[in-house]
């Protein structure tokens, strides 16, 4: 299995010039412009489950020089891999995207994601929502972990160490960026 990687950065538009467009994406406090392909890239790694499935899904993109545009957006913090998953975890925070439209009767395990009126942009399990519901809260993805971590071994649903809540974490952290319900940010 490859390292995950993930995208880092909310998506704010374009920001059009007398001569060229670029693509401007809030981290923290400051933001970055990205050129189309560069945009490219960083969208479809929302999707992606590691490098080599990033790299796949810009070949069929028609990207030109995605590895090199993947490694400059590495080099430049917008995207990250998640080789140290608790140092990952430590390093990052998720802030979520759009509004809360709860479950239905015929679903009640799903929780939706979206803006009301329209189709949910994402429909996730319990433990997701919850994530994307309060995750900001916490300091960090980690922080989030330990009060998971509180809540299994008080409720003894599961194992009560951060560590042992890491992988349904970061699951969820994909799940909520694949539907572009969250976003990532370095803690500060």
């Amino acid at each position: 299995m490859s390292t995950a990687i993930f995208p880092v950065g909310h998506g704010a538009g374009p920001l059009a010039s007398a001569d060229s467009v670029h693509h401007v994406i809030r981290v923290g406090r400051t933001t970055e412009q990205l050129s189309e392909p560069e945009l490219g890239v960083w969208v479809l790694a929302h999707r992606a489950t590691g490098v080599p499935d990033l790299l796949t899904a810009c070949l069929e993109a028609d990207i030109d020089d995605a590895k090199r545009r993947l490694d400059a957006l590495l080099s430049r913090g917008l995207l990250v891999t998640a080789d140290d998953a608790a140092g990952f975890a430590e390093r990052y925070r998720l802030m979520p995207l759009f509004l809360g439209l709860g479950n239905r009767p015929e679903a009640p395990d799903l929780f939706a994601i979206g803006v009301p009126g329209l189709e949910p942009l994402a429909a996730v399990g319990a433990t997701t929502y919850e994530l994307w519901q309060w995750g900001w809260v916490a300091p960090s993805l980690w922080a989030h972990c330990e009060v998971l971590a509180t809540i299994a071994e008080q409720t003894e649903d599961g194992p009560g160490t951060p560590g042992a809540q890491l992988d349904l974490v970061l699951g969820g952290v994909s799940e909520l960026l694949a539907g572009f319900v969250a976003a990532l940010d370095p803690v500060s």
